[in-house]
């Protein structure tokens, strides 16, 4: 009886798929420049700094294109240093100095961010009744705003768990949820550039931005073809492929 091997058949097709696409020229230099983007986009400017280096003689540069997302570098910079060794009050300081306008309406979506983390920080050292109180002045002001009040509820929980770092919501002590308020206070500070207008306005990286690009091409012709083939997996490939 005969058996098609559908797993041989896959990746047969498959490497004839990456063979096609290793006959594209992409320029080493065109690869660095969606990097160097990334960086500047998110104000890694230690790292921008050591990739300079690192390939000073393949990046050709743009002022003009690269003008938007070097907009208050340094200071982008020194907020993510903030939150992620966890200096919520320091973070929300420099914020009012330096981009009041960012915390007008208390109800908005980054006093929220800030105000969890804040929260978070306490519970993280013990601080329980601190944190307690705080949320009662900070937090419950969000319970009312539909998208938000599972979140707020996911948080106080906290403080329900003798040993929150063991509980289900112990995801909002690790290093991403630190980084997602950071990427946010990234974001509406580049917002805050008045040389571009609001529609040129880039909320993610090029290179953010082409993956992207690339899940909703693979998942359309999936589509087309009657939901044929795989869907593009960054994840994957990069299992596959290093």
């Amino acid at each position: 009886m005969f058996a098609f091997d559908i797993k041989k058949y896959e990746a047969s097709e498959r490497k004839k798929q990456q063979m096609e696409f290793e006959k594209i020229i992409i320029h080493q230099w065109q690869s660095h420049r969606l990097v160097r983007n990334y960086l500047l986009h998110y104000g890694y400017e230690e790292t921008l700094k050591a990739f300079n280096l690192a390939t000073e003689t393949s990046v050709p540069r743009n002022a003009i294109e690269e003008q938007d997302v070097s907009f208050a570098l340094q200071d982008r910079k020194n907020l993510r240093e903030l939150i992620m060794k966890g200096e919520i009050d320091a973070a929300i300081a420099k914020l009012r100095d330096s981009y009041p306008q960012l915390l007008q309406n208390d109800k908005s979506e980054l006093c929220f961010l800030l105000h969890c983390q804040k929260f978070i920080e306490l519970v993280r050292i013990g601080e329980i009744e601190e944190a307690r109180k705080y949320g009662r002045v900070e937090l419950a002001k969000f319970t009312g705003v539909n998208v938000l009040t599972d979140i707020v509820q996911d948080c106080f929980a906290l403080v329900a768990y003798t040993n929150p770092e063991e509980s289900v919501v112990a995801y909002f002590l690790g290093e991403t949820q630190k980084e997602v308020v950071a990427d946010a206070v990234n974001a509406m500070v580049l917002s805050t550039n008045e040389n571009i207008i609001e529609y040129e306005y880039e909320s993610l990286s090029r290179l953010e931005r082409l993956l992207r690009q690339l899940s909703t091409c693979s998942l359309l012709l999936r589509t087309l073809y009657n939901r044929q083939g795989e869907v593009f997996s960054l994840h994957q490939f990069l299992n596959n492929n290093f």
